[in-house]
């Protein structure tokens, strides 16, 4: 059965599979809400709407996605996102983030510290799927603005994504 989808087939099933069970998840609620009875129906209800919630998160977590193979390793570690990449690489704790950009070419995140450091993370490299939810717990951070920034074409410079206010500087 493995050799019967492309492989780029396959990539794109994998990438939306979480949606597809979310609207599932939904689609059984709201059948159940439409056809049920008494305590099925408040159930069901509840079922919906946490359904549709994951259809939104997974959708969001799908256009993050982005398809290729860059060099490195991303991890994700007690509020620290490590890059360990064939030519360098770097830590850097989410709370001590000061800016989070994504280059020109649109192919690099560059999370600057608060020390003035950059570590520079291809889009594409292996585990880079955790980084949808390190940038989700940065205080402040606009999601749709940053999906809309990594979706365009390759710009002239960086675009800053996210700055920390710089009430959290002092601390």
């Amino acid at each position: 059965m493995a050799g019967f989808l492309r492989p780029q087939a396959r990539a794109a099933l994998a990438r939306w599979a979480e949606t597809g069970i979310a609207l599932a998840v939904t689609g059984l609620g709201a059948w159940w809400a439409w056809t049920g009875l008494g305590l099925l129906r408040w159930g069901a209800i509840a079922l919906a709407v946490i359904g549709a919630a994951l259809t939104f998160g997974a959708v969001q977590r799908a256009r993050f996605h982005r398809p290729g193979q860059a060099p490195g390793l991303v991890e994700l570690d007690e509020g620290e996102v490590r890059y360990l990449g064939p030519r360098g690489g770097g830590v850097l704790a989410l709370d001590r983030m000061a800016s989070l950009s994504i280059s020109a070419d649109r192919r690099f995140w560059l999370a600057e510290s608060l020390d003035g450091g950059i570590l520079a993370v291809p889009c594409t490299a292996q585990g880079s799927e955790v980084l949808f939810d390190a940038f989700s717990t940065l205080p402040g951070l606009d999601m749709e603005r940053l999906l809309r920034l990594a979706a365009q074409p390759p710009g002239e410079r960086a675009q800053t994504i996210w700055q920390r206010r710089a009430l959290h500087l002092l601390t």
